[in-house]
């Protein structure tokens, strides 16, 4: 009996050990840290928050909302209409390349520069080719200043 007590103490010691170094201490990488930040709504920033060309357009995008997931996924709201190629309604998001986090590849191909300024304001720059969205045309580069959404 007390070599079986032995065994359940050495084997419970041995569990608890493992349980503490096992692998749960590994640090998050800079891309994981990258998608926490990004994993909330956000909408556009007060002022000049989305540059087009060079030109204040945020009137236009007055009822933009941007909801990032922790899986690496996007879903857009108030799009202006024939805008959709600017923000798809939804979307997946990449790192294409591993040694640099704040750029971002989305699921139809657009790069996106991320600068996080803080942890409640984040800018999104990327250039976009024209595909005839609008009547004006949306190729051009973009600039969406955003904060979490109230």
């Amino acid at each position: 009996m007390r070599r079986l007590n032995q065994k359940f103490i050495m084997l419970g010691l041995a569990l608890t050990v493992w349980a503490c170094n096992g692998g749960g201490d590994e640090e998050p990488t800079a891309q994981e840290l990258v998608v926490e930040a990004l994993a909330k709504t956000w909408e556009i920033a007060p002022g000049s928050s989305v540059v087009f060309q060079g030109l204040d357009a945020s009137v236009f995008w007055a009822d933009f909302e941007l909801n990032f997931t922790d899986k690496r996924s996007f879903t857009a709201a108030g799009v202006p209409s024939g805008y959709s190629d600017v923000w798809p309604a939804s979307g997946t998001f990449t790192f294409p390349d591993p040694d640099d986090p704040n750029l971002i590849e989305r699921s139809d191909g657009v790069f996106i520069r991320l600068e996080i300024i803080s942890e409640t304001k984040v800018d999104l720059v990327f250039d976009l080719e024209d595909s005839g969205g609008s009547a004006f045309g949306t190729g051009g580069s973009y600039r969406f200043s955003l904060v979490p959404s109230s």
